[in-house]
């Protein structure tokens, strides 16, 4: 069993997956950087990938011409759910639609189609969530500042959306699970890996006072007799509220009203 180790990008694995069709390696590994020393000791050989755009490209291309387009968009969903056991999957899903052309559109029942299929759906549906769930601050260093804590790594997915939606102020987009965010200086948008932040972000005095204002209009405008936590769970799942600010109580110093969090 040869172990291909490649960068953590979707260019590095299709680098590795065509490495290893090209070797004939029925066995694979695939691990991300340093990860193979969790390998174990009966790894075996490693080789390791270099990320050449070309070599994806030409992958990509020998791919779409025997399969579909759409198949290979939803490869590429499925290994941004980062789940375990989805590179070795992936793998399959590659090497059979080269096998079976363009009858591989139509095995939506088999494996390992149907399993990636079921990832491609749920990163797909988690990055339409949180274009809307993303809640933009200004800080004082003067950009629009974001948290998110998806499951799935969707920053590639969502920055385009906020592209032409927030096109005319310096933004960040930042993934605390991953250390990972999306800038955008204006021009276009980069992804910047191994983010720590010293502190949290300072916002200016506009941006907190309408945070209060926000968060008092959506408290004030709650109908009591229409309560329903069931409901705004399932439109609002529970792990998306930490970084709401609707979802937290307002500064008692700016209103003084009796205050319920929702």
């Amino acid at each position: 069993m040869i172990t291909y180790r490649y960068d953590g990008s979707f260019e590095g694995f299709i680098c590795a997956v065509a490495a290893c069709l090209e070797g004939g390696d029925g066995q694979p590994e695939f691990v991300q950087g340093c990860a193979v020393q969790m390998a174990g000791l009966f790894a075996g050989e490693v080789c390791e990938v270099a990320t050449v755009r070309e070599r994806a490209m030409a992958f990509r291309k020998r791919f779409v011409e025997a399969v579909s387009q759409e198949a290979f968009a939803t490869a590429r969903y499925a290994f941004h759910s980062r789940k375990a056991g989805g590179e070795l999957l992936l793998w399959r899903y590659l090497a059979l639609g080269l096998k079976m052309g363009e009858r591989f559109c139509l095995m939506l029942a088999e494996e390992p189609v149907h399993s990636i299929n079921r990832l491609a759906r749920q990163v797909l549906c988690e990055a339409h969530k949180y274009k809307g769930f993303i809640r933009f601050r200004e800080v004082e260093a003067g950009f629009l500042y974001a948290r998110i804590e998806p499951e799935a790594d969707i920053l590639p997915f969502i920055a385009p959306h906020f592209v032409e939606r927030v096109g005319d102020r310096l933004w960040m987009i930042h993934d605390l699970g991953r250390n990972q965010a999306a800038l955008y200086d204006l021009k276009s948008w980069r992804l910047i890996r191994d983010i720590e932040l010293a502190a949290d972000p300072a916002f200016t005095d506009a941006e907190q006072e309408y945070t209060s204002l926000w968060q008092r209009y959506f408290q004030r405008h709650a109908i009591k007799e229409r309560h329903n936590p069931k409901l705004q769970q399932k439109h609002v799942p529970l792990r998306y509220r930490k970084h709401l600010v609707e979802f937290t109580s307002p500064d008692p110093s700016f209103d003084k009203g009796e205050s319920t969090n929702r």
